[in-house]
């Protein structure tokens, strides 16, 4: 099994869901909504997996009504999504922290200072991958590891399975995003499963 942890967001089917679980990823995370699933689906998905944390993605106005209907005790929001629905509840929210070429060590420490729960940090979204980081861009690797400290992190950023050790050696934990399947019930996973063999 990987040497860290896992998070795979953005599961819209099973398929997905089993291959998460079969590299004992630590939480399964599903956009719910219109760009996602249905709460139904939700349900059924967590039962036909074992081990990892089925997390619902929320987004737009949805709130404590779905979080009760969906009986979670955690959550994946965006970065600024509006904390005050969780008020009164015994919540743990995952927060994905978008971070873009611009930013620099010291406005991502300021975001993170806010938050309190699980973080998502996506290099993705901003088109970033482990050579950038390598080569200083938009910071290096050693202000990375400062910057997450002892915290429960996860990174998304593009890598290949030669730089999958050197990140396992920097980084508390990694995240996946799921995506659409072939096929009813069938995918490829051979791009991931390098880097998972890899790690």
């Amino acid at each position: 099994m990987p040497t860290v942890p896992l998070l795979a967001f953005g599961i819209t089917h099973l398929t997905d869901a089993r291959y998460f679980a079969a590299w004992e990823a630590r939480y399964l995370c599903f956009p719910i909504g219109t760009d996602g699933i249905s709460p139904d689906y939700f349900h059924a998905i967590r039962e036909w997996v074992e081990g990892p944390v089925c997390v619902p993605q929320l987004g737009g106005a949805a709130g404590e009504n779905l979080l009760m209907e969906l009986k979670v005790d955690t959550v994946m929001v965006d970065y600024g999504y509006p904390a005050p629905s969780f008020s009164g509840l015994d919540t743990t929210v995952i927060t994905r922290l978008p971070v873009a070429g611009y930013q620099s060590v010291l406005d991502l420490r300021e975001q993170l200072n806010e938050l309190t729960g699980p973080v998502v940090l996506d290099f993705t979204a901003g088109g970033i991958t482990w050579s950038d980081l390598v080569e200083g861009h938009p910071f290096s690797i050693g202000l990375l590891h400062e910057l997450i400290d002892d915290r429960e992190v996860y990174v998304r950023i593009d890598l290949t399975p030669d730089e999958a050790a050197a990140a396992a050696e920097v980084v508390p934990g990694l995240a996946f995003m799921g995506s659409s399947e072939e096929k009813v019930g069938y995918k490829s996973f051979d791009d991931i499963d390098d880097l998972l063999y890899a790690l």
